[in-house]
């Protein structure tokens, strides 16, 4: 393994932002991503790792454990450590729910916690999916999980006339979209969504399985049919380290001024 990746982050441990172990993870972690090991690969052994690393084996076993907990490597008894499969990639050129991402990145979708709400929308909501502060609403959320691991936890909130697309929900894991054609017609044209980073809360880490205070990519959305009406509003919590987001930028080709 290359050291050039944990060379570059030797001045977060000299600054005390991060401990030696998390900064050896970040090298592995930044050394997988760019591509010096394939999905799957055997990673070197340990003493290896740890003299091309220049850090004792103690300090290695602890970055490869929050590896492991953050899902990019596999540990297998007396077999070695691989690499896990490559994180599911979500093109935001493209409107499509999460199950059909976590299909197309070759992972079987399924769902954990399923908890149905009906409240009244406070007055973001309302705005968001164009009714009164205190209208009925009907609440989705769940775990959404690929080959059994924990990539998103969503809230999906929609008009309470839609409260039979909510209980059709299952362990299958069926899509939003899909139930909304099958028992109402209505096809969702576009979405328009806004994206932050975010930090795990308490309750966001139990729930994906990650350490409080990881990182993770939040994403609001509100998805709207073909008259232009709003039909849902959905917040998603993302584990950053399984799924990434790709957008094509279009120009400025001959349009640049001098």
């Amino acid at each position: 393994m290359s050291s050039s990746h944990f060379l570059d982050s030797l001045s977060d441990v000299k600054s005390g932002r991060v401990s030696l172990p998390q900064s050896c993870a970040d090298a592995i972690a930044a050394a997988i991503t760019a591509g010096d090991y394939a999905p799957g690969a055997q990673l070197p052994a340990e003493e290896q790792m740890a003299s091309n690393l220049r850090v004792s084996r103690a300090t290695l076993r602890d970055a490869l454990r929050q590896l492991q907990d953050r899902g990019l490597i596999i540990r297998r008894h007396g077999r070695g450590t691989f690499v896990a499969k490559r994180p599911i990639r979500k093109d935001l050129n493209r409107n499509f729910g999460i199950t059909a991402m976590i299909r197309s990145g070759g992972y079987q979708p399924g769902t954990r916690g399923l908890e149905i709400r009906n409240e009244t929308a406070d007055r973001e909501l309302a705005q968001s999916l164009g009714l009164a502060a205190g209208d009925p609403v009907t609440i989705l959320e769940r775990v959404r999980l690929a080959d059994d691991r924990p990539v998103v936890w969503s809230s999906d909130a929609m008009p309470r006339r839609f409260l039979d697309v909510a209980r059709a929900m299952s362990a299958a894991d069926a899509s939003l979209y899909g139930l909304l054609f099958k028992l109402h017609q209505i096809t969702v044209y576009r979405g328009v969504a806004e994206l932050s980073p975010k930090s795990a809360s308490a309750s966001l880490a139990a729930r994906l399985q990650v350490k409080r205070g990881a990182p993770i990519l939040y994403m609001k959305q509100v998805d709207y049919d073909g008259s232009g009406t709003p039909v849902l509003c959905s917040v998603e919590y993302h584990v950053s380290d399984w799924i990434s987001f790709t957008l094509e930028r279009v120009g400025p080709g001959t349009a640049v001024e001098p």
